[in-house]
């Protein structure tokens, strides 16, 4: 890439803006300068970035025509306010909320499934980059789906207090530190306590009995892959760890394949990490790294096309961030 491209983060101030900027400068991404933004911004809030402290600056007061790039972050609500005034003055958007789901001329996007379809992001100059849980998914999910075909997935999300934000990561350290020290958990903004719990309703509940969390693992996937007759039960809770998701997932395959042949199927995709006897978990194997591993790969032994495995990655460094960063390199090379 030898053009330089201005960009902006917005969300600078949470977990995933933060892995973004730190992800942008691993990686080298061609940037001329780097605009931090947020909303509710103290005055002396900055951002990281090549071991400079750089002003964050309000949302509402950012000229959005100086931006070639923007990657949305923050939450719903500032997407909706925020990003189509960045798309209308001509600034690719790259959004990791569920604010734009139901608009079916926007392209939602996991760089080594359909990377393809970032050609179409000049429909509303919108790209939205999928739910950590769904990048995860997919991205073990794509090979049995190419191979195969599958006729239902059952899967439960083990999500780290960190899917909540900056808001659930310091929450649980408090209640943490409050619990050890033999006090109680008062003005908890959970539901129920996050410390030496598990929490089994994450986000909204609808009419359905789903949660808003759980409903956007069907509707994503289906989007995703454009495949409107996958059946798909989704579950998710919340565990006291701080950064990394498990999945817990079973697999009805439309015909018959063993557990060697997926394994091979997996194997082939540079973005997992297939273990054998040893079992993966968030702490010791996927904080910090750029993969999904994957482990306890087994036959279903109650259905004759079935297969169980379990996945863990860094849901905001890897499904989230990265996807984000990845995104826009393909944007740039391929189709700016």
């Amino acid at each position: 890439m030898s053009e330089q491209f201005n960009v902006g983060v917005v969300g600078a101030n949470g977990a995933v803006g933060k892995a973004i900027i730190e992800i942008l400068e691993e990686r080298d991404f061609a940037i001329d300068k780097l605009t931090a933004i947020d909303v509710d911004v103290s005055d002396d809030a900055t951002a990281l970035f090549k071991s400079k402290q750089i002003a964050i600056k309000e949302a509402k007061d950012v000229d959005w025509s100086s931006l070639h790039i923007a990657f949305f972050c923050k939450d719903d609500e500032v997407s909706l306010k925020f990003a189509p005034l960045a798309a209308d003055a001509g600034v690719a958007i790259i959004d990791s909320t569920n604010a734009f789901n139901e608009r079916p001329e926007i392209p939602m996007v996991i760089p080594h499934i359909n990377g393809d379809a970032i050609g179409d992001f000049r429909n509303a100059n919108i790209i939205v980059s999928p739910a950590a849980s769904v990048v995860q998914l997919w991205t073990v999910l794509k090979p049995i789906y190419d191979n195969v075909g599958i006729n239902r997935i059952n899967l439960m999300s083990h999500h780290s207090v960190s899917s909540a934000g900056d808001l659930g990561i310091k929450e649980l350290a408090r209640q943490c530190g409050q619990l050890l020290n033999g006090l109680g958990v008062e003005d908890n903004p959970f539901a129920s306590q996050l410390a030496f719990n598990i929490l089994p309703v994450v986000g909204i509940e609808l009419e359905n009995g789903s949660t808003d969390i759980e409903e956007a693992v069907v509707v994503q996937s289906i989007k995703l892959t454009g495949d409107s007759s996958l059946l798909i039960n989704s579950t998710a809770v919340m565990t006291p760890v701080f950064y990394g998701m498990g999945q817990s997932v079973n697999v009805e395959m439309s015909q018959p394949a063993d557990v060697d042949q997926v394994r091979e199927w997996f194997d082939a995709v540079e973005q997992i990490e297939i273990d054998g006897e040893h079992v993966p978990t968030q702490i010791d194997d996927a904080t910090g790294t750029d993969f999904v591993h994957v482990g306890r790969l087994r036959a279903d032994n109650s259905h004759p096309h079935g297969v169980n495995f379990w996945s863990v990655t860094d849901n905001v460094r890897t499904s989230s961030a990265l996807n984000c960063v990845k995104i826009a390199e393909t944007l740039v090379r391929d189709f700016y």
